[in-house]
């Protein structure tokens, strides 16, 4: 079952994109709290509009050391075969264009994310006295969630999230489409070429 569940995660773009993502945004709001709680009470409290903005430089260093290491597991590391090999993939399911492809969408959707995360941020500290590091995870947990929703949307539309398809049927489990059919088809057809220059020849 191990197997299956990561070689679903692993050929489902959609899926491993998401998580990826979610997993690094909650890995780097985890690992930011702390050095933004410190950060904040050193700079002084008062400063709070300072401290949102200091927290989203914090937590996009996180962010994306983590998100880089999480899709290369799931879309170039290939222990079991469950992928094409790197050498057969298209220039834009290489590892450093494919990941930065699914960053500069992400950028695209920074003014969204900063009003939720670093503007809810400054809200809910300036107007509602929750402590800044408190208020920094639900802000950026709710931007996360909301770039989600809206990036898979246009990840459908744009192609970022197409399954890589183009790989042998090594078992009963699968996405996408089965080459095997289309590799003894094209076995068949070579076959009775060669049958049909020996005729001819």
């Amino acid at each position: 079952m191990p197997k299956r569940v990561f070689k679903f995660y692993q050929r489902n773009r959609v899926v491993n994109i998401n998580l990826n993502i979610l997993a690094a945004g909650f890995l780097a709001i985890a690992l930011a709290k702390f050095p933004i709680m410190l950060i904040g009470n050193w700079i002084g409290t008062e400063y709070k509009f300072l401290i949102a903005i200091i927290a989203y430089f914090v937590d996009t260093i996180f962010d994306v050391v983590a998100y880089y290491a999480l899709h290369w597991i799931a879309n170039h590391w290939n222990p079991h075969g469950h992928l094409p090999e790197q050498k057969k993939r298209p220039k834009s399911r290489q590892f450093v264009h494919d990941a930065t492809r699914i960053q500069a969408e992400r950028i695209a959707l920074v003014p969204i994310f900063i009003i939720i995360g670093p503007g809810g941020m400054w809200v809910l500290d300036r107007f509602y006295g929750i402590q800044h590091s408190w208020a920094f995870v639900i802000a950026f947990v709710c931007a996360i969630i909301t770039t989600r929703i809206i990036h898979t949307f246009w990840g459908y539309r744009s192609g970022t999230f197409k399954d890589t398809v183009d790989f042998m049927i090594d078992d009963d489990f699968q996405i996408g489409r089965d080459l095997s059919k289309e590799t003894d088809r094209e076995i068949q057809e070579t076959a009775e070429s060669k049958e049909t220059d020996e005729v001819t020849g």
